[in-house]
């Protein structure tokens, strides 16, 4: 019986351009047990599906992690959008005249 997981995934924010973007990480804590010996290499069987189990969470956490990232920058682009047509069609004119 497993009482915590050993394979984690912890946050942390970067500063690009002035956008704070969440960016994922994977760890592993802990030990894990490799006590899986039996007949027709079954421990060896057990061992490559933890190792695909491994890479695929990895290739997920790096998923989240662009996937984030992109909704982000998405919204601080419509922001910025926004504020540069207020600019343009509101403050801009009322300075011209």
């Amino acid at each position: 019986n497993v009482q915590t997981a050993t394979l984690k995934v912890r946050s942390r924010q970067e500063n690009i351009a002035g956008v704070k973007l969440p960016k994922f990480e994977h760890f592993s804590e802990g030990e894990t047990k490799n006590d899986l010996t039996g007949l027709a290499r079954g421990g060896q069987q057990v061992q490559a599906c933890r190792a695909a189990y491994v890479k695929s969470i990895e290739l997920l956490v790096e998923l989240a992690s662009l996937q984030t990232s992109f909704l982000t920058l998405d919204e601080a682009i419509k922001t910025t959008n926004r504020r540069v047509n207020a600019l343009e069609n509101v403050v801009k004119p009322r300075l011209e005249n």
